[in-house]
């Protein structure tokens, strides 16, 4: 009988679930490879295949679809026998290894934007008005219509992306700005309304294959110029009938997409105000907040996401988790790269801060993903602002310390021997 095999098409800050993937799929520690458009020095020794242009000294990180597109051209008839991957989009539609997401075209549909609005209007679900431009030339002339009707705008490209490929517009000019920020020449757009909030939401479900649907919970989101998520917080600053109105929703969101064929985990972006809840997003994929939901599960998180029932040990006092950005042209190095997420989790206390790269050379940020995670375990009584007082604090102590270990220490290095560093001109 031979070895089964398997791949890993999640980022480095999934890894720690990698042990359980393998018991999960009968499959050895030395026959999964590792895809991705970066590994980090804590990946050393695995098996791995990288994806991308890479360059010597440079951390550069392509969109988890684009890495399933081109791992698929280059995989051939070498197919594994089980993959864990970030999303189903691009991978073949009943693959012949095993998944935990549903692929093919579902997969694709269900985490494009212009999609799910129209899910949306169809399962009766209060969303945000949008309408679509197929180009530059069009996103520009449609904002300035809908501008002198709304006044302020949401513009977005509609792929897997998040909050990076979308900005709040007041202006024509805005809008120049943001298209020339993404660099996209002929691409479709997005374009919808905004609607005044005080807090961004999230629930959290799974669609099993067999079609049930399982409520797992809410989370409040917090967000960066009220569109880029950078971390969340648990359990959410919400009336328990907030509570129940994301559940029933989420849940009507899975069965929704059951009915579209697909499977696996998924989460609703909502945004809260005035007008009540309205739903912005799906991510039917794995995200960040898979990672509060795998440490919840333990050892049975491979189990949980097909769909078995099992008991959520959710913390009773606040908490935060959230990302630690890497700047474009930074350089970093000596950065913690274990991850030690799950014996802090369980602990209930205390705080949390695990990097991903630059751990050993330098290396220079090109954009994309981020390169580290923070958590901390808050009273129970805090107020909402000083939890998010908490939170930003958290993000801000995460950039000093890169900052200490980046700049100041090689600085003095250098100042005291001028051979033992060499400054990138990016810095």
């Amino acid at each position: 009988m031979r070895d089964l095999r398997g791949v890993w098409l999640l980022d480095p800050r999934f890894d720690f679930l990698l042990p359980w993937f393998c018991r999960e799929c009968n499959i050895s520690d030395d026959n999964v490879t590792l895809v991705g458009s970066y590994h980090g020095p804590s990946r050393r020794g695995r098996n791995t295949v990288t994806i991308g242009d890479t360059q010597q000294g440079h951390i550069f990180y392509l969109e988890p679809e684009e890495i399933n597109r081109r791992y698929m051209a280059r995989s051939g008839q070498d197919l594994p026998d089980a993959a864990a991957a970030f999303s189903g989009a691009y991978l073949p539609a009943d693959p012949p290894f095993r998944t935990f997401l549903a692929t093919g075209e579902i997969a694709v549909k269900a985490n494009h934007k212009g999609w799910q609005y129209d899910f949306f209007l169809r399962h009766g679900i209060p969303t945000p008005k949008t309408w679509s431009a197929s180009d530059p030339a069009s996103l520009r002339r449609l904002a300035a219509e809908k501008l002198e009707a709304h006044g302020r705008l949401v513009v977005k490209t509609p792929e897997l992306s998040g909050g990076y490929q979308m900005a709040v517009v007041t202006s024509a000019e805005e809008t120049d700005r943001w298209l020339e920020q993404a660099q996209r020449e002929s691409a479709a757009f997005l374009v919808s309304e905004y609607i005044p909030h005080t807090q961004s939401f999230s629930g959290m479900g799974l669609v099993t294959r067999e079609g049930a649907v399982h409520w797992i919970c809410a989370t409040e989101q917090v967000l960066y110029s009220d569109l880029s998520y950078e971390g969340m917080i648990y359990p959410p600053f919400a009336a328990p009938e907030t509570v129940g109105e994301i559940e029933r929703l989420t849940c009507r969101i899975g069965e929704g997409l059951s009915a579209e064929g697909y499977f696996g985990f998924f989460n609703v972006d909502f945004i809260f105000g005035d007008a009540g809840l309205q739903a912005v997003e799906i991510n039917a994929r794995f995200g960040f907040g898979t990672l509060f939901y795998a440490c919840a599960c333990g050892a049975s998180f491979w189990a949980a996401v097909q769909g078995a029932q099992i008991g959520l040990d959710l913390p009773e006092s606040r908490m935060i988790l959230g990302k630690i950005k890497g700047r474009h042209g930074r350089v970093y190095q000596n950065l913690k790269s274990e991850s030690d997420i799950l014996r802090w989790y369980r602990s209930k206390t205390g705080r949390f801060q695990t990097f991903f790269s630059g751990t050993e050379a330098p290396e220079r940020f090109d954009g994309g993903s981020f390169i580290g995670l923070f958590g901390a375990f808050l009273d129970s009584a805090a107020s909402r602002d000083a939890v998010l007082d908490e939170f930003w604090k958290s993000c801000l102590v995460a950039a000093v310390v890169s900052f200490i270990i980046c700049i100041v220490i090689p600085l003095q290095t250098y100042l005291t021997n001028s051979d033992a560093f060499t400054f990138s001109s990016h810095i």
